[in-house]
């Protein structure tokens, strides 16, 4: 007897993919950047910018949410507060700077 093989939807878009494209998108705007500080909340919101060699802004600060027009309530209320943080980062442009630039970046940007 032969199966029936069944279709399978297409996935969702993860929240990386999303991510990745406005990180990528962020770099075109931002001709100065070495890497996008990259910083995500509790809520699924995230905020986004561009920073430079010195560790500093390289462009505005971008909020958003995957698969949705606009961020959350909350975020519309505290701007994202640090105190909801769950994960931050820099995503670091190629070819990336030297491990000392990048820690003096990092703690510049993100603190220790």
């Amino acid at each position: 007897m032969a199966q029936k093989k069944h279709k399978q939807s297409s996935p969702s878009p993860s929240p990386e993919k999303g991510e990745q494209a406005m990180i990528e998108g962020i770099f075109e705007g931002s001709p100065d950047a070495v890497g996008v500080a990259v910083i995500r909340l509790d809520c699924g919101c995230r905020k986004m910018a561009a920073v430079n060699q010195s560790g500093d802004p390289a462009s505005e600060i971008i909020m958003y949410r995957d698969n949705a027009e606009s961020i959350c309530d909350l975020c519309k209320k505290d701007h994202g507060s640090f105190q909801r943080v769950s994960r931050q980062f820099i995503s670091w442009k190629t070819p990336e700077p030297d491990i000392y630039t990048k820690e003096m970046i990092i703690t510049k940007v993100l603190g220790n």
